[in-house]
């Protein structure tokens, strides 16, 4: 089993605590968090890993020779999730008494709550504020199946689990007004809170911006008082010094340097792998990302027995296992999850939820030691739902026919062109039923039993419903509100790794080959201000689409897909 180590180093030993030291010239760190979109966008694909660029915020907090960041956010987009332990971890460096600038070009409500955590916030001089606020929305593509002759049997039996609405409706269900409403709700409270704070006298202020003016230039976002520098090389260099109070003429760099906004030479902040003799400990981090399925997705069927022959090294005293997933197979969620239990039995584990870690996402969670979401996560979705395409006149329109033999009532339930040729009877359909509830009383027994709460209250959590992290720590399903750093602190005291002894992180699965090559050919494409590839939005409809096509009948832990 391959592994690539990760340990933080600040090119010298660094002591003391924070402040700027007297006779000592101001040093600065650039973070540079462009390309990240394509990152992003590439689950597995990471020039830095996720947990890197904490870990370096994290440092350079405690490094005396480091009085400042400057973060290079322009052309950085990133789910909310994301954005929050970015925020949080700027939020922390702060917090020592030192300082941040942020530069940030086309930003939108998200970006902009990213660079509200700083002193200041300085705007390219032709970029643009879109203070637009949330949205959560779904496709819906029941007319278009009846055009083409596809039919679409729900096999739903709880009250918020959706994940079929788009292929059988044209609207959003009152029950999913209700669930998505709250969770909107949640993560918008806590952006519209967090701006506040950070730059406004009051909400309303806030507010009016938000449904009056929305749209900025940069002449206009710094007249409100939204930005406090436009321009960009000379802009930026002055509010650093500005906040340095000197010129500030010893930079280190981190990330990117093709975007740095440093005229002149900076030293690499870099980490390193840690060497048997730094009486550094391990601890793995698992990268758990995609549809919970055996070969797709986050790839069930390895994944487990990496985690599994992790659990096995004794030079490995914690596992952090970072799951983003809306899942998908009940089966493949499950094969994660008991090689979580299975590991427990020698070591700590700790969740860390990313944006999404909901229904089979759960379901993979749900034995950890610990579970640990984001505010802004979805989760939850304690449920499974079934679905029956069929054959409604497609195989006629482009002049195919079927004719059969069989021997058992019910042979021909899958035979067609396509698609099954029929819809399911009601007699075959009540044994779908029967099947399904079986699968969510087995989901929801082994909530209980994992998360040491009564099926009775699990019951009452369930029926499919959605929760954000806030929700999930309410309702007993999520442990505490933290990131992956967070995770890692949880993990460590579970373990009982001293505070002061420092950590490698062991990171799995390996970014495989095609997806470094797909992340380089999609940065030569500069599309990390739309943060999706060309028609990206159209590819994952009809993926899914695919995918539910192909587990046709299967109770299956699945979110819908939806748009935000």
């Amino acid at each position: 089993m391959w592994f690539f180590g990760l340990w933080l180093m600040a090119a010298s030993p660094v002591s003391g605590g924070p402040g700027r030291q007297p006779g000592r010239k101001p040093a600065y760190l650039e973070i540079n968090l462009n390309n990240r979109t394509v990152r992003n966008r590439l689950r597995a694909a990471r020039n830095h890993s996720i947990i890197e660029t904490f870990a370096v915020i994290e440092q350079a907090g405690k490094d005396r020779r480091i009085q400042g960041l400057l973060v290079n956010a322009a052309g950085f987009s990133a789910d909310r999730a994301y954005m929050w332990e970015l925020r949080t971890a700027l939020e922390n460096f702060r917090q020592t008494g030192k300082k941040i600038c942020v530069f940030i070009s086309a930003a939108d409500l998200d970006l902009y709550c990213l660079a509200s955590a700083a002193d200041k916030i300085v705007m390219d001089e032709q970029g643009v504020l879109q203070l637009f606020g949330y949205v959560w929305g779904r496709g819906f593509v029941k007319e278009t199946l009846d055009k083409f002759g596809v039919g679409v049997r729900e096999l739903r039996y709880f009250e918020y689990k959706s994940a079929m609405e788009s292929f059988t409706r044209n609207s959003i269900s009152e029950a999913d007004r209700k669930q998505y409403g709250e969770y909107l709700d949640d993560v918008f409270g806590l952006t519209r809170d967090a701006i506040v704070k950070a730059r406004f006298q009051n909400a309303g202020e806030f507010d009016a911006i938000l449904d009056r003016e929305y749209l900025f230039s940069a002449r206009s976002a710094l007249e409100r008082g939204l930005v406090d520098m436009t321009g960009r090389r000379e802009a930026v260099s002055l509010a650093v010094n500005e906040l340095a109070g000197a010129e500030v003429q010893t930079w280190f760099r981190y990330g990117n340097p093709g975007t740095s906004l440093i005229t002149g030479k900076a030293s690499e902040y870099r980490t390193r792998k840690g060497g048997i003799f730094s009486g550094a400990v391990k601890i793995a981090v698992v990268y758990a990302s995609g549809q919970t399925d055996l070969e797709r997705g986050m790839a069930a069927g390895n994944l487990e027995q990496t985690i599994r022959e992790i659990s096995e090294k004794k030079s490995v005293k914690a596992m952090v296992v970072r799951i983003n997933s809306p899942g998908g197979s009940a089966e493949a969620a499950d094969y994660i999850a008991e090689a979580i239990r299975s590991a427990r039995e020698r070591m700590p584990v700790v969740v860390s939820m990313g944006p999404v870690a909901a229904s089979g996402g759960y379901w993979a969670a749900m034995y950890a030691d610990h579970i640990t979401a984001s505010p802004y996560t979805l989760t939850g979705s304690i449920g499974v739902i079934g679905s029956w395409f069929f054959d409604k006149g497609l195989n006629e329109k482009i002049g195919l026919s079927l004719d059969v033999l069989k021997r058992g009532e019910h042979a021909d339930l899958l035979s067609g062109f396509i698609l099954p040729r029929r819809d399911l009877d009601e007699e075959e359909a009540e044994r779908f039923r029967v099947y399904i509830l079986d699968l969510y009383h087995d989901f929801v027994n082994r909530v209980a039993a994992g998360r040491k709460m009564d099926a009775a209250r699990v019951e009452a959590l369930a029926q499919g419903r959605v929760y954000s992290g806030l929700g999930a720590v309410n309702a007993g399903l999520v442990d505490s509100i933290g990131g992956i750093m967070d995770a890692v602190r949880t993990a460590r005291n579970l373990a009982e790794i001293a505070p002061a002894r420092p950590v490698i992180f062991d990171e799995y699965p390996r970014p495989k080959l095609i997806d470094n090559i797909l992340v380089r050919l999609a940065a030569s494409w500069n599309i990390q201000n739309s943060g999706v590839f060309p028609g990206a939005d159209t590819l994952d409809a009809l993926e899914d689409l695919r995918y539910r096509i192909s587990a046709n009948g299967r109770a299956m832990p699945i979110l819908p897909l939806y748009l935000e």
